[in-house]
């Protein structure tokens, strides 16, 4: 398995346990389970690509469902998670957003996902008190309402790293998502809408507008300082996904008694999304090659489906892809309890620019979405820079 996750990562070390047990309970089997973790993204990528050029890809490896897996697919090479589930009868065991999140755009599903996460502003319930702030904001105004005050009482709003990163670019969404679901986002990414039409001019005022409440610096800060300057104290808001939910927790297990969450607020009452609608994802997935899902392959896959959401949960504390024994959720802290619940009630689920765009126009959109909140472009010229790259990079003009 060549992956693009860290070699502590929680998912990494439950299947590394699965993997073990399994060796451990068929002593007569030739089994072998190697891991190669990469966790520097671009690294990865740039090892990936080489070795599919090269008609040398391994048996598994981590990919999101991108134009570039898309053309995987098409030549054949990935294995449909859509005839394994059904094979092994397990189909319905898996949350569907784990399922929907790796979809191609053509509906194929040849990625296996294994976490399930929710994504919420968490908030620091003491900062929004100093700041005379009674209720967690319901609309896109009310939010910035909050932020104003907080950064008026001396606080600093938000918390962002890596800017050039699929999380900064979540509030660029916000809008469009909650007026378009996610057709803004696919149709212009496709070229038949413009960026510079009203979903993608209020999505750009209002990047421009929350750069301000943004730390110092926060265009050369790391996921892990984004994460820091939050857990201790030092800013009011951070938007994330539950993945982040360990180093926000007590020694029960339970979220810290100054932090709450609250999901993405809606714009109006026309809103085409609703309030249970928001980012819900399973992070990059897992292909298997073709010529690798023999009959050996499916025996360790039933044997890990079957072991995985409960060791995940009970032994990490994160929320897997497949629902855990009842028993095990019953036993699982309340702020994990939620997000099972908020997953599962999810209808529409918010797709990420980076991952809709083209590979072509994704550095232009993160530099100039970065250069938009920094001040130093206006909505009007992100807007058509990002119409001139669609252009020119999708319909070759």
């Amino acid at each position: 398995w060549l992956s693009s996750r860290s070699a502590s990562e929680s998912a990494i070390l439950a299947i590394q346990d699965i993997a073990k047990q399994y060796q451990e309970e068929n002593p007569d089997l030739d089994f072998n389970f190697e891991i190669e973790n990469i966790s520097d993204r671009t690294a990865y990528l740039q090892k990936l690509k080489i070795l599919a050029a090269s008609d040398e890809l391994p048996e598994w490896f981590d990919s999101d469902p991108d134009t570039w897996f898309a053309d995987i697919v098409a030549d054949g090479k990935a294995y449909s998670f859509e005839d394994l589930y059904k094979e092994l009868g397990m189909y319905d065991q898996i949350f569907p957003i784990s399922k929907e999140y790796a979809r191609l755009s053509d509906g194929s599903l040849n990625l296996m996902t294994l976490q399930c996460n929710t994504e919420y502003f968490f908030y620091n319930k003491n900062i929004f008190a100093a700041a005379g702030i009674e209720k967690t904001p319901e609309t896109i105004d009310e939010f910035l309402e909050v932020c104003e005050k907080i950064y008026q009482a001396g606080y600093t709003p938000l918390t962002i790293g890596d800017a050039t990163g699929g999380m900064f670019m979540r509030y660029m969404a916000f809008i469009p998502f909650r007026m378009t679901a996610n057709n803004f986002i696919e149709q212009a990414c496709a070229g038949t809408v413009k960026f510079s039409d009203e979903p993608g001019m209020l999505a750009a005022e209002f990047m421009s507008k929350i750069g301000k409440y943004m730390p110092e610096g926060f265009t050369t800060s790391d996921y892990d300082t984004f994460v820091n300057l939050f857990a201790s104290g030092e800013c009011a808001m951070m938007y994330n996904g539950t993945w982040v939910l360990e180093t926000l927790l007590d020694e029960n297990n339970n979220l810290r008694e100054e932090f709450g969450v609250f999901t993405m607020p809606k714009y109006t009452e026309n809103d085409v999304t609703g309030a249970s609608d928001y980012f819900a994802n399973s992070g990059i997935g897992i292909a298997i090659l073709q010529d690798s899902m023999c009959d050996e392959m499916k025996d360790f896959l039933k044997f890990f489906f079957a072991e995985f959401p409960n060791v995940m949960l009970s032994k990490y504390n994160c929320i897997p892809s497949l629902a855990p024994a009842e028993e095990v959720v019953a036993a699982a802290p309340a702020i994990y309890q939620r997000v099972i619940k908020d997953a599962t009630e999810v209808n529409i689920f918010a797709k990420c620019w980076d991952v809709v765009i083209d590979t072509a126009s994704l550095d232009t959109l993160n530099s100039e979405t970065v250069n938009l909140a920094l001040g130093v472009i206006t909505p009007e010229e992100w807007a058509a820079i990002m119409d001139e790259t669609i252009a020119q990079n999708v319909l070759g003009a």
